[in-house]
């Protein structure tokens, strides 16, 4: 269900509440429990106190009180209680804080620097908003207890810290801003001034090192206005900026992200990316950019399942600075973007959106509304080298040519020869780069992907290679939409093949649809050896045998068109 409200303190507040009411029903308040006041995470049925459990629970228990005394909660608010669930959930992490001062995230880091930053980040934001109820007794106990807990896992960091990935070191350097800006006597500023004194990790087209768009541009940007607000580091708010106006074209008519650059989780998936709605909103009130207010209006309006950690940063800002000015919510919609260092090229028409991509075997992504082609595939089973993995990407009149040189390995495509002599067992790996090699031609093909109206014409061409190999373009579809020929309408399930061997195919999700065509049927092999699998999609396969000259068409297609 999305969200389909507009963009102000109130609604924010009322969905926090709701997703609230989900949580708390996983929060352990028996007082006999060991882990008595801890939210149990989802994912792993474990007590958690890290930022995916039992922090966020702290901050939206204390935004929804704070907004009580501010007129903004929604009815029925039990401020008390609320109190009470983040007082013994403030206890837990406080117990749950190793002897270094740093806590878990137990899906993966143990003692860890950085999630006791994500935690330190999203508390201070509670210290700072409730400062004026700090004389209050409903607020002093827990704002104490917040107090230690910061206090100490600041002392961990600085002492002992460290990090795993890019993103961490904004984290870290933001929380330490924070925390030295609420509590003057902790020493933060050489910790903090160490991790910007090694620049921002942003490149000439605005990604950074991580390019996720889906999840971590949403952190890094966020701890990067956190520390132009709180310690006026310089060059933060222009990365910022870069980054999230370069987003703005990496995101699709229903506000969900182009992903096929991402070095991280969220890489292929598709979901409106909320957490970069509070850091446009914030960019927007600090810069008056008209196109990022724009934007927080159009992920707030789509956002689909929002989680607490992502509202409780947005409930932040709301809370800061108030409702921002109403606009209709939009993103740019008519451009072609093109990212030679980051290897990208893709248009917006529309409710079409398409990008063709260099050095990964998911060459090519297609959305018209919400109908969606996650990938185009290529393959021939050619010596363990046969997947087409673009190495260049150069633009052509009205679009671009991806060429595959079919050498990623380079002791293939070859034969290995004997060397005359005797080779142990536990040498054979040893001794490889010893054997001379009997070469084949290697598999070089292009794809030249061109800009029609209503879609792109994709020219698939081998250029060097034996004859007679098999090989397949395989089309993968999200399931939950229905495959029509024809002279066929089904309903595929994940797993499920088909091969497309004449004419043209139509899936169709809800009112729009793509089409693709027409099909080539060289062989019938349902996982060709070497070609990746695609067992969470459906896969529509055009198959072939070289040498291969071949144009499939993708269009975006209206609600009553046929195959």
């Amino acid at each position: 269900m999305r969200i389909q409200a507009s963009l102000t303190t109130t609604h924010v507040l009322a969905v926090l509440a709701d997703a609230l009411a989900d949580a708390l029903p996983r929060q352990i308040i028996d007082p006999a429990h060991p882990d008595h006041g801890a939210l149990v995470a989802d994912e792993s049925g474990l007590p958690d106190a890290s930022h995916g459990a039992s922090v966020p629970l702290i901050v939206a228990c204390a935004q929804l009180a704070l907004a009580h005394t501010r007129g903004y909660a929604p009815a029925g608010v039990d401020v008390a209680a609320l109190l009470e669930r983040a007082t013994l959930a403030a206890d837990f992490i406080v117990r749950d804080q190793r002897p270094s001062g740093l806590i878990d995230l137990i899906s993966t880091n143990y003692d860890s620097s950085p999630d006791t930053g994500f935690a330190v980040q999203a508390l201070c934001t509670v210290l700072e908003l409730a400062q004026p109820q700090r004389n209050h007794a409903a607020w002093a106990g827990l704002l104490q207890r917040l107090e230690n807990f910061v206090r100490r896992a600041v002392g961990g960091i600085i002492a002992d810290g460290g990090f795993h990935t890019p993103n961490h070191r904004w984290v870290i350097a933001s929380a330490l801003a924070q925390a030295g800006a609420l509590l003057p006597d902790l020493p933060v500023a050489a910790t903090r001034d160490a991790y910007l004194a090694e620049g921002f990790d942003i490149d000439s087209e605005g990604m950074f090192l991580e390019r996720s768009v889906g999840v971590y541009d949403a952190v890094t940007n966020r701890s990067l206005l956190l520390l132009a607000a709180t310690c006026h580091a310089p060059g933060a708010i222009e990365a910022a900026g870069r980054n999230l106006l370069l987003n703005l074209q990496l995101l699709h008519a229903d506000g969900t992200a182009e992903t096929g650059l991402s070095r991280r989780q969220d890489y292929g998936l598709r979901r409106v990316p909320l957490g970069l709605a509070a850091c446009y909103l914030q960019y927007a009130m600090q810069t008056g950019d008209p196109a990022c207010l724009a934007a927080a209006h159009m992920l707030w309006h789509t956002a689909d399942r929002p989680q607490l950690g992502e509202l409780i940063w947005l409930a932040y800002q709301m809370l800061r600075d108030g409702d921002p000015p109403a606009v209709p919510p939009a993103l740019p919609d008519n451009f072609t973007l093109l990212l030679p260092h980051n290897g990208i090229w893709r248009i917006r028409r529309g409710a079409l959106s398409a990008a063709a991509f260099r050095d990964t075997s998911r060459l090519l992504t297609f959305c018209y509304g919400s109908a969606e082609l996650s990938s185009i595939k290529i393959s021939q089973t050619y010596f363990g080298v046969g997947r087409f993995v673009a190495e260049t990407l150069e633009t052509i009149e009205g679009g671009v040519r991806l060429h595959s040189a079919g050498r990623t390995n380079p002791r293939r495509p070859a034969y290995e020869l004997p060397l005359g002599r005797p080779v142990a067992p536990h040498a054979w790996d040893t001794t490889m780069a010893e054997r001379g090699l009997r070469p084949v031609p290697a598999c070089e093909s292009e794809l030249l992907v061109c800009e029609v109206p209503g879609g792109l014409d994709l020219h698939y061409r081998t250029l060097a290679g034996l004859d007679r190999v098999t090989a397949q373009v395989a089309l993968d579809f999200p399931p939950g939409g229905i495959w029509e020929t024809d002279d066929t309408c089904v309903q595929p399930h994940a797993g499920q093949i088909f091969f497309l061997r004449r004419g043209y195919g139509v899936m169709r999700y809800g009112h729009h649809a793509i089409r693709v065509g027409p099909g080539a049927d060289a062989h019938r092999t349902w996982n060709m050896r070497h070609a990746e699998d695609a067992p969470d999609h459906v896969r529509v396969l055009l198959t072939f045998r070289t040498p291969i000259e071949h144009v499939i068409e993708l269009r975006g297609v209206g609600r009553h068109s046929t195959a």
